[in-house]
C-alpha cells in the first residue's frame, strides 16, 4: 500500500503523457504570460487591474529568461531562485493548498496545513521552473479579456501562440491583503487544483495528513 501511495503523484504524471504535457504546460506558460507584449482588450491600464499585476511580474521573468545564457549549474540556480521569488509574488499557494484538498483541508492541523501549503508550493517549484528554463524559446501572448467574478475575484484569459497555435489559458485570481495573485490555471479543459484535488483526494484515502506531507517532503528531497 505505502508504495503505491507513494507513487500517486508520479502515476499521473506518467500514465499518459498527453495529460502531464498539458498540466505541467499550464503553470510554465502562466509564468511566461506576459513577457512578450501582446494585446490587451478591453481592460483599462491601471495597477489594480489584475492583469496588470500579472503582467508586471512577469516582465520581471523576462529579464530573468532573456539574460546571459547560462553556462554553469550555480547560474541556472541563480536564475530558478529569481523565478521562483517571482513566483511567490505571483501565486497564493495557500489558496491553492485548501483548493487542493478541498475537504479534507479541515483534516489537517493548522501545523499540518503549513507544513502541507509549503511542502506543496516546493513541489510545484520543482516540477515546473526546470521546465519554464528548459523549454521558454520567446512564446508570445496574446491578453483577451479581464472578467471581474466578484469585488475579490477575477479571471484572465489569454491565448498564448506556441507553435504557431494559439492554446487558450485562463488565470483565476483572489485579491488578499492588498495584492492579486493567481490560485489556479486552466487549459484545454484542465484546470491545474482540479488534477491535484483528484490526486490528492486519492492518496488520503489510503494514507493520513502526515503520509501525504512526507510524501511531498520526498519528492522535494527534504529540502525545505
Amino acid at each position: 500500500m505505502a508504495s503505491r501511495i507513494t507513487a500517486s503523484l508520479s502515476y499521473h504524471d506518467t500514465r499518459n503523457c498527453g495529460i502531464r504535457m498539458k498540466i505541467q504546460a499550464l503553470f510554465s506558460m502562466l509564468l511566461m504570460t506576459g513577457l512578450v507584449i501582446g494585446s490587451v482588450s478591453p481592460v483599462t491600464a491601471s495597477e489594480s487591474q489584475p492583469v496588470d499585476v500579472l503582467r508586471t511580474r512577469i516582465d520581471q521573468g523576462l529579464a530573468v529568461l532573456n539574460g546571459a545564457p547560462c553556462q554553469t549549474p550555480a547560474c541556472h540556480a541563480r536564475k530558478e531562485e529569481r523565478l521562483w521569488q517571482l513566483s511567490r509574488e505571483l501565486f497564493d499557494f495557500s489558496t491553492m493548498s485548501r483548493l487542493a484538498l478541498s475537504s479534507h483541508w479541515h483534516d489537517f492541523t493548522p501545523a499540518q496545513q503549513t507544513a502541507f501549503v509549503r511542502q506543496f508550493a516546493g513541489f510545484l517549484r520543482r516540477t515546473y521552473l526546470p521546465l519554464l528554463l528548459e523549454r521558454y524559446n520567446g512564446e508570445q501572448i496574446e491578453y483577451v479579456r479581464q472578467v471581474q467574478l466578484s469585488p475579490t475575484r477575477a479571471r484572465v484569459d489569454a491565448l498564448v501562440l506556441w507553435s504557431y497555435r494559439g492554446i487558450p489559458i485562463s488565470a483565476k485570481m483572489i485579491y488578499r491583503e492588498g495584492i492579486w495573485k493567481i490560485y489556479d490555471v486552466s487549459s484545454l479543459g484542465i484546470s491545474a487544483v482540479g488534477n491535484y484535488r483528484a490526486q490528492f483526494h486519492g492518496m488520503l484515502q489510503e494514507a493520513t495528513p502526515d503520509k501525504v506531507i512526507e510524501i511531498l517532503k520526498n519528492k522535494n528531497g527534504r529540502r525545505l
